[in-house]
């Protein structure tokens, strides 16, 4: 009977280990998880900040060309922008 007793006292502390190990990797996976949203967001901003200044650039090279007066790199700059836009409405009308 004492031999019994020693078995089933030590399976309860394996489970009250198992369960406090459970709680701190619940918590740690919590964590992670909050800190992944938080990367998350901080690369969806990184991300649009990117296309933003993508965007301004594009915008600023053609005011350059335009206004160095280089008419064939204005035109070639206008005519990729076009191809661009017409790229992007075949996407939207598929």
């Amino acid at each position: 009977m004492d031999e019994i007793a020693l078995l089933v006292e030590g399976i309860e502390n394996k489970v009250k280990k198992l369960t406090v190990l459970n709680k701190q990797l619940t918590d740690k996976n919590e964590s992670l998880e909050a800190d992944k949203r938080e990367l998350q967001g901080e690369l969806t901003g990184a991300q649009q900040r990117i296309a933003k200044l993508e965007k301004e650039m594009v915008h600023l090279e053609v005011a350059g060309s335009l206004g160095a007066g280089e008419t064939s790199r204005a035109k070639q700059k206008i005519n990729e922008l076009l191809r661009e836009i017409e790229k992007t409405t075949v996407l939207l009308n598929r």
